[in-house]
Parts: C-alpha cells; structure tokens; sequence
C-alpha cells in the first residue's frame, strides 16, 4: 500500500534517505523538478523549486555539481568529507548537511536546492533560495515630513536587517518560530535583553507557541489569537510598517513580533497613550509635536461626540442653543421628512459606502469618484429635501477628523463608536452621553495588554507623563516608561543643553 505524505513525514528522525519517498511526497507537483545526474559510477539526484531559485545561483550550483561528477574517481567516502568539497566549489552561497525528511521538505519548500547522492546518508542543501522581492520604500500609510523614509517588506529577513541597522547592539535578541500546518510560517521574536521584561517576553511567547492553526498569512492572524480581551474593539497590540516606531519601541522595553510575507509588525505590550502618538513627534521640536498630539486627542473627541451633541442639543436640550441660531435651524428643518438621528445615521453609512468604493476602485480614478460622488450625494440630498445642510457639514467634520489618528486600527474604533454614542444622545440627551463615556472609561480600565493596564500610566498613576499628552523635550525623559522595563529604568544620562557661553 501507498504512503501518505503524512505518514512519510512521521518517520523516525534517523530515518536513511530515501528519493522513492520524496517523490511520492511530492506527487502532482509539477513545479519541483527532480534531476538525476550520473557519470561513470557516481550517481545523485537534484532536486529544486524551478521557480524558486535565481537563474545564476542555479547555474552555480549544476556546474558545482558538475565538475564534482568528474571527479568520481576521487568520491569522499563520507558525508563530512563531501560537503567540505561541496563548499569549496561554491563561492555564492552555503551548503548545509541535512538527515531530516521532514527538514528536507522544508528546505525544498522554501526554495533551496537539495543535492542526494548514492551511498550517503545525509543530504546537502544549497541555501540559495530567491529572496527578491519589493524594493524599500515609504510607508503609503504611515509617512513622515521630516524622517526616515524605509518601511517594511515581505520579506522577514530584509525586515530583521533594517532594525539591526538601527539596533547595533547584541543585546537585541532574535529567536525564530515556525506556525502554521500547512503554511509553515517563519516568525521571529524580538526584544532587547535588559531592557524588556523577561516576564513578558515570557509570556509572549508562550502564548505564540499555543497557536495551533493551518495557515498564518498576516500579522492580524497572530494579533487576534495572542491578544487581551478579543471581544474590545480597542486594540491591545500595536502594528507598524516603519522600522523606527519598531525600534523606538524596543528600546522602550516592548517586545517586537515579525512575520514572513507583510510588511506590518507587532510589538507587545499596547497602551491606550501611544495609539496618540506619531514617528513624526520625535521628528520635530517638542513645541510643535506637542501642539499637534493635543490636536489629535482633540480630534479624537469630536469624531466620537460631535454628531451625537449636535443630535442631543437640537432634540432634547435645545435650550443651550441660542436662540437666533435655534430658529435657523428650526427654519431650514421644517419640511424634512426624518427625524435627526435618521439623518445622521444615513449620513454616516452613505460616507462609509462612498469611501470603501473609493478604496475597492483603481487608483487613477478612486479618489476623483469619492470626492465627487461625496459632493454631489450630499448636494443632490439637501436639494431633494431629505437631509439638512447642517448634517452635512457635521459629519464631513467627523469623518475628517477621523483621519488625524495615526493607527488605521484604533482610527476605526472612533469612525464606528460613533453611531452607538448617536442613538444613546437620541434617547436620552446629553445624560446619554455622559453613560456612553462612562461605560468607554470602565472598559478602558478593566482591559490589560500581557499584564500590563491598558491606561497606564494614567490608571494607574505612575511614571511616564512626560509622553502622554505632550512630547517633553529629549533631555528631559531621562526614564522609561516602569510598567514596560522594571529593571533598566533609566534611558542614560541626560542633560539640558549648554547656554551659550558669553
């Protein structure tokens, strides 16, 4: 009876080599290429991804092969004293030694070529699978006026590079881990040794190695299965594409999650504070970064509120309107068909539909089709007398504002945590509200990210205020955040800068 794949990959590891069962692993794929190559009384097989491997590299390593064969006479009589031939002969890449099946299936996966030759028992592995892909450049999400401008790829190890770059240090620390069954992909692990809690660093990875799942194709896989409180819209891990927000939070004592095929890393433990935060605040004075962090709080506010005030005001409480502006509303409301709240949720949902067209659309024309189709949606609503002009100009508003928060993912809790803050002000006025940010604030002080509490350092109260609401100047916060790194508080020895000497 025929093996299975699976049965074959659960042999013992001292299983002897086998090609009859490498190629029945790999039956039907058509894209792995067996070669037999043969000369006088030397015989092997080459096996490889056809696609897989730069033309040069395997042009390489066939004339390695090659010139080997020719030598049969001379044929090293074990396996150590092959590769130390093997190695001498190829100058572009590694040669490695493998008796694994299940080790060489992998390396036949991921791209490399594998060299079995009569008579021995162990395989050699050319590592010259290609690793080309996108090219380096800025973020399309996260850019910056005044800063680096490299951001993440596909690729793990082109990623890994990019903060060694930025890390030189050998405390930075990289452990690499396998998920997936059937994806089988590459992770690593980072943090900065004495500077990251080892009790986190702990408990991270643990809690990767419980994933148990078929495939990772995102980072989002890993956010969802290892993350606090999965049913909170407010997220308790942080995604980046840029290399220095990686590093700056590394060096804050956070522990950095990579993953083979996106360019977007995670970084553990999450705090509400730093979801207000920029790259481009560590790049400007301290004056400016400030100003604008409180804009994006401000913002925030209104996107969450500003519909359901002016829907509380002008139902419920509409005694805090002055009076003028209370009969100009009250006069260009007088033949609408709706109540306010209609209005406002139908504003909101037709924005959302016109912006995820724009999104779903080719680029040279998605942006011209948003704006239009906004423009003229809204025109056409006011002048058809469904809708007032005064609901247009609050929701444009509170969708702009929406767009100051830098992380797309806790953007979106304020661009939907709207709308139950809507109907709660049209039930019962501002009281409504006021229960609605209640409710917000319990749930933000119950949620903790690997331990740590979500609104620290504000709940509770201890150190790190310097950037929180305002970035302090450089010479200034002279320690890290406690919560994050116990041990190595201090970030170094900070001073002021020198007055000029008269």
């Amino acid at each position: 009876m025929k093996k299975t794949p699976q049965q074959l990959e659960t042999k013992q590891q001292d299983l002897s080599l086998s090609l009859d069962n490498l190629k029945d692993i790999f039956q039907d794929c058509d894209d792995i290429v067996f070669r037999p190559l043969e000369m006088d009384d030397v015989r092997g097989t080459f096996i490889f991804f056809k696609d897989m491997i730069a033309d040069q590299a395997l042009s390489e390593i066939q004339k390695v092969i090659f010139n080997f064969l020719l030598e049969g006479s001379a044929k090293p009589e074990s396996s150590t004293q092959l590769l130390k031939a093997l190695n001498s002969r190829f100058v572009t890449g590694k040669i490695a030694q493998s008796n694994e099946t299940s080790s060489i299936i992998n390396d036949i996966l991921d791209g490399n070529a594998v060299f079995l030759l009569e008579g021995m028992d162990s395989a050699f592995v050319f590592q010259t699978a290609d690793t080309s892909g996108r090219s380096i450049e800025e973020p399309p999400t996260d850019q910056v006026v005044r800063g680096p401008r490299e951001g993440f790829v596909e690729q793990l190890d082109t990623n890994i590079k990019l903060i060694r770059r930025k890390i030189s240090t050998p405390s930075l620390k990289v452990q690499y881990l396998t998920l997936g069954k059937q994806t089988k992909t590459r992770l690593a692990l980072m943090y900065i040794q004495g500077i990251a809690n080892e009790g986190i660093v702990e408990e991270v990875r643990q809690r990767i190695k419980r994933i148990e799942i078929d495939s990772v194709l995102g980072s989002n896989y890993i956010e969802e299965m290892i993350g606090d409180a999965p049913y909170s819209p407010f997220p308790t891990i942080y995604n980046a594409e840029r290399p220095d927000r990686i590093c700056g939070d590394l060096l804050e004592g956070k522990v950095g999650i990579l993953l083979d095929g996106t360019p977007f890393a995670l970084t553990a433990p999450a705090l509400f504070v730093e979801f207000f935060q920029s790259n481009e605040d560590y790049y400007d004075s301290f004056y400016s970064a400030s100003i604008i962090r409180l804009v994006r709080i401000f913002g925030a506010l209104i996107a969450l509120l500003l519909p359901a005030f002016y829907v509380a005001v002008s139902t419920i409480h509409q005694d805090l309107i002055p009076t003028p502006f209370l009969i100009h509303i009250a006069g260009f409301r007088a033949d609408l068909p709706f109540p306010i709240v209609v209005e406002a949720i139908f504003m909101q949902i037709t924005f959302e539909v016109v912006r995820e067209a724009g999104l779903r659309m080719p680029k040279a024309i998605g942006s011209a089709v948003t704006i239009v189709g906004t423009l003229v949606i809204g025109e056409a609503a006011v002048q058809a007398g469904i809708i007032g002009s005064l609901m247009v100009i609050i929701v444009a508003l509170t969708a702009l504002t929406t767009f100051v928060l830098p992380n797309y993912k806790f953007m979106q809790v304020f661009r939907f945590g709207n709308i139950p803050m809507l109907i709660l002000a049209s039930l019962f006025g501002l009281m409504g509200i006021i229960v609605g940010l209640m409710f917000i604030l319990a749930h933000l002080c119950s949620i903790r990210s690997f331990g740590v509490p979500y609104l620290s350092p504000i709940a509770p109260v201890s150190k790190g205020w310097k950037d929180v609401f305002i970035r302090a100047p450089w010479w200034s916060m002279e320690n890290r955040n406690p919560v994050l790194s116990e041990k190595n508080v201090r970030r170094g020895h900070l001073k002021p800068p020198l007055p000029p000497k008269k």
